[in-house]
């Protein structure tokens, strides 16, 4: 059974020659949960859209620090090879937002945004079968993708110019190969869900060759060309999570 965590926060608002009054506090974004709540900790809580509707999702602030994660797509290798799952984050495709699975689920496209839009957001992360039930998380970093938004602003967008779009990526890790400011052959559309095209990261964005790989190998999505070596692939029931999230600092004034 998932277990959601709904809290209600408050915070008091003091104005000069007035009664205090309290304000309700709607966070858009696990890291805004983080700076209103102190034992914080990883579990699905309730956050809310920029119309205030609430709705549930997965917060991960233990097992990537200094980084809040919030998950906003969660599929089975089986359900991300559906051709109705291969759309990019640009296009609106909400799955059972409201029976969430770790096979099958994906944000709306109005609620990414939001999280988008949130306090603290910078970075996105993709993660291989993200481990909810001991807490653990990610138990390393192998197979697992993050990078800036700033620096790739096509990652949630549906705008993306070119036949090849090589952003560079602040760490990618396949198969326990790892590259730091690289730029990859990153691909999204109606049609592509977002991934990383192993060949063309080699032949076109002239940068780390991977071993192992297959012809055109997709990570991270989409898998069109999968390989059973790659985590997120290695068999039907294998998942692959996407998130968005920020450094977490610490406390503030």
């Amino acid at each position: 059974m998932l277990k959601i965590i709904t809290v209600f926060l408050f915070v008091a608002t003091i104005l000069p020659f007035a009664t205090p009054s309290v304000v309700k506090h709607f966070p858009k974004s696990c890291f805004e949960y983080k700076e209103y709540q102190s034992n914080f900790e990883n579990g699905f809580y309730t956050l809310y859209d920029n119309n205030e509707i609430p709705y549930n999702t997965y917060c991960d602030s233990e097992s990537d620090a200094p980084f809040v994660w919030s998950l906003v797509e969660s599929m089975s290798l089986e359900e991300g090879q559906k051709t109705a799952n291969r759309k990019g984050f640009g296009y609106d495709h909400p799955v059972a937002e409201c029976h969430m699975t770790w096979a099958q689920f994906r944000l709306s496209k109005a609620r990414m945004d939001t999280i988008l839009q949130s306090a603290g957001t910078s970075h996105y992360r993709a993660t291989c079968n993200f481990n909810s039930e001991n807490g653990t998380g990610i138990e390393n970093r192998v197979d697992y993708l993050r990078g800036e938004i700033c620096s790739n602003p096509f990652v949630f967008s549906m705008y993306r110019p070119g036949p090849t779009v090589c952003p560079r990526v602040e760490y990618i890790n396949v198969r326990g190969q790892i590259c730091r400011k690289c730029r990859v052959a990153f691909y999204s559309s109606i049609s592509y869900h977002n991934h990383i095209d192993l060949s063309s990261t080699a032949s076109v964005c002239t940068e780390n060759t991977f071993a192992d790989r297959v012809t055109n190998e997709d990570v991270f999505g989409h898998y069109n060309n999968a390989n059973p070596l790659f985590s997120c692939a290695s068999n039907e029931n294998s998942t692959t999570q996407w998130w968005i999230g920020g450094i977490w600092i610490g406390a503030k004034f």
